[in-house]
Formats: C-alpha cells, sequence, structure tokens
C-alpha cells in the first residue's frame, strides 16, 4: 500500500467514524455488524466480477442480471423464517406506490445501472483507483436522507463527511494535490 493510500484510508476512516459517532448508542450492535457484513461481501463480489473479467471481454449488464438471480430464494426463506408468512402476505396486501417506486429504483438505477456500471469501471481500471470511490456511499446516503425525506443532519455529519471526502482526495491524488495547491510540509 502506498504512503498516501494509507493516509487516505485513515482520513476515511475518521470521517466514517465521525459519522457514525452521530449515533451514539442508538446504533444495534445487530444493524452495524450487518453493515459490515455488506461491506465484506461488496468487496467479494468486485474480486468475482475482477475474476470473471480475465477471461475476456464481458458483457457487465447480463453479469448483473445473472447475479441478481441468486439472492431472491435465500432472501425469500429468510423472511418466511423470521417475518412468516402473515407478515409476507400483509406486506404484499398493502403495497403502495411509494414501494413500488422504491422497488423500480433498487432493480432499475442502483442494481442494474449502478451495478453493471461498476463492475465495467472494476473491469477496465485498476481496482486501487476504483474501490475508493466506495467511500461515497455513505454521502449519498446522508444527502439523500437530507433531501429527500428532510432528514436533519449534526454538524458532525458534515465534519465527517469532509474528512471522508479529504481522505478520498488524498488517496486518489495524494502528493499531486498537495502540489498543485502549493502546500509544502513545515
Amino acid at each position: 500500500m502506498y504512503g498516501n493510500q494509507l493516509a487516505g484510508l485513515v482520513l476515511a476512516a475518521g470521517g466514517l467514524m465521525l459519522i457514525g459517532s452521530a449515533h451514539g448508542v442508538s446504533m444495534p450492535l445487530a444493524g452495524f455488524l450487518l453493515t459490515l457484513a455488506a461491506a465484506f461481501m461488496w468487496a467479494c463480489g468486485n474480486l468475482v466480477s475482477r475474476a470473471v473479467g480475465r477471461y475476456g471481454p464481458m458483457n457487465q449488464l447480463a453479469f448483473v442480471v445473472w447475479a441478481s438471480l441468486v439472492p431472491p430464494l435465500p432472501l425469500l426463506a429468510l423472511s418466511w423464517f423470521m417475518e412468516g408468512p402473515e407478515a409476507m402476505s400483509a406486506a404484499l396486501q398493502n403495497i403502495s406506490v411509494q414501494t413500488l417506486m422504491a422497488l423500480a429504483y433498487i432493480a432499475w438505477a442502483s442494481t442494474l445501472f449502478g451495478y453493471s456500471a461498476w463492475n465495467l469501471l472494476m473491469s477496465r481500471y485498476p481496482v486501487n483507483r476504483i474501490a475508493p470511490f466506495t467511500l461515497l456511499v455513505p454521502l449519498v446516503g446522508l444527502s439523500t436522507g437530507w433531501f429527500v425525506f428532510g432528514e436533519t443532519l449534526k454538524p458532525v455529519h458534515f465534519s465527517g463527511g469532509a474528512l471522508l471526502m479529504i481522505g478520498l482526495l488524498v488517496n486518489l491524488f495524494g502528493v499531486d494535490l498537495l502540489t498543485r495547491l502549493k502546500w509544502k510540509p513545515a
């Protein structure tokens, strides 16, 4: 790992800790652990898409569509086990327009477009140049909550977001960034 990547990682981790600290102890441990597990699974997915891409050109959209056939059955079984058939039936009977819009966004925008574009970038560029952009996910989530749902952001969210962005810039541009800003260490 290069020095600028390590420095960027430390800065971004500090920003994520600041953002996470805004929730204090009200964040359930299970939710936090599931979030870490999701990040780990995304990393595994990135490794799979890189490995598959090494065998030649690949249709990224087709890859995402075929990979999307895997999760529905285990998730349906998990929902059946944890929620029960009554809750599943009630949820299906009370589908709203907002729910359908959320499903359309998840299916089309984030899954088909987002993952296809992400896999395309991962197949064409070095991972260490693309993966740091995952740091934008918490910022997009906070911004969307703020703009769309009117959630209140605290100063610590803005501080953490700024530190996260600085970490991303240091990771990507390192010494070049400091040179362009004409900053010289003391």
